[in-house]
């Protein structure tokens, strides 16, 4: 059988609160002497606590729940998500949490989501990318459990730990134009997800800025996967696009783009240029080499994972921070053919 508080107590025949306080550190005072024979004792008999018990007393599981986007079928084998990961178990580690990762709930589904967060498993949660409905973002907002967002924030009250989405698009859109582009296409994310809205909104804001037409068939939607780029790509394609660039929302829709546009026989990035976001280990070993925005990922999701914590100790309220992304030229961009047959 297992080792108890109890055994400790009798064994020194001193009270089990005495030895409770002594192995937890309070929340009343031991005096030195009878906690360095509690532990020991706990020492010599091979006690193990047991921390459903210890987080009935002290209020806390350390434990840190994390909420992927929307679960599809391989989701863990995206890029970003691992190196969101990473930086949450890296900060975690460090921090003495544990962690738990949710994947049967849907976003859709807000009470289910809310009873697997509220039932005492997790101290808190960090959201990495999200689609919530306003149904949820209300309800998470008002339970009072502590959150955070790796990725923009479904609500105010949330922090956030984002990257600069806006100034990475402008970055590929100054890119693009410098060349000679002047014929666009979007591929973007999931309508619902912050990330996405963002970008896409870079988007239009330039070409606006520049007096270029956007219309709206230039914009497809997709999945944030190779297999959501590829089949708008062929979308874009069987409209007609005449888009000497193609500015994806990530890499892995970049790259299934650029498939597409190459069984279509055309080439990247004489044809047609194409773009990423995230610098994901694929953009940089496909041929040619994907344009890209380069993300903090791991450091981002790092930063979230210590305001939380922060967050469940009671400390300050950590502000929200943007995270500066900076642009990676490679051989997928280039000037537009219609430019270099002008004399």
């Amino acid at each position: 059988m297992a080792v108890t508080i109890k055994d400790i107590a009798t064994k020194l025949n001193i009270s089990v609160s005495t030895v409770s306080y002594a192995l937890n550190g309070g929340p009343r005072p031991v005096p030195e002497a009878v906690r360095d024979r509690v532990l020991e004792a706990a020492r010599e008999l091979n006690y193990r606590p047991n921390r459903v018990a210890r987080s009935m007393i002290t209020g806390r599981s350390h434990t840190i729940g994390v909420v992927p986007p929307g679960i599809t079928h391989n989701v863990f084998l995206s890029p970003y998500l691992q190196h969101a990961l990473s930086g949450v178990a890296n900060a975690a580690n460090d921090l003495h949490q544990d962690l738990i990762i949710f994947t049967r709930f849907e976003a859709a589904d807000t009470e289910a989501m809310l009873g697997y967060l509220l039932d005492g498993r997790v101290d808190g949660a960090i959201f990495i990318a999200p689609s919530l409905s306003e149904d949820a973002t209300r309800q998470l907002a008002a339970s009072g459990l502590p959150c955070v967002c790796v990725s923009i924030a479904p609500h105010e009250g949330m922090p956030s730990f984002s990257p600069d989405n806006e100034g990475g698009m402008r970055l590929v859109m100054e890119h693009l134009f410098t060349l000679g582009h002047r014929r666009f296409a979007h591929i973007a994310g999931r309508p619902e997800m912050d990330d996405a809205i963002a970008r896409r909104g870079a988007f239009e804001a330039f070409l606006r800025s520049k007096g270029v037409p956007c219309p709206p068939e230039s914009i497809v939607n997709g999945e944030f996967t190779m297999e959501g780029g590829a089949l708008a790509m062929a979308e874009l394609l069987r409209r007609g696009s005449e888009a000497t660039a193609i500015v994806c929302a990530n890499d892995e829709m970049a790259v299934g783009a650029m498939h597409t546009v190459q069984a279509a026989g055309l080439r990247v990035p004489e044809d047609i240029s194409i773009t990423g976001f995230d610098m994901s280990p694929y953009s940089g070993i496909v041929q040619p080499p994907i344009t890209t925005v380069s993300q903090p990922v791991i450091e981002i999701a790092a930063a979230a994972t210590s305001a939380l914590v922060a967050l469940v100790q009671g400390q300050e309220t950590p502000a929200s921070r943007v995270f500066p992304t900076e642009l990676v030229v490679r051989a997928s961009t280039a000037r537009p053919q219609e430019d270099l047959l002008t004399p």
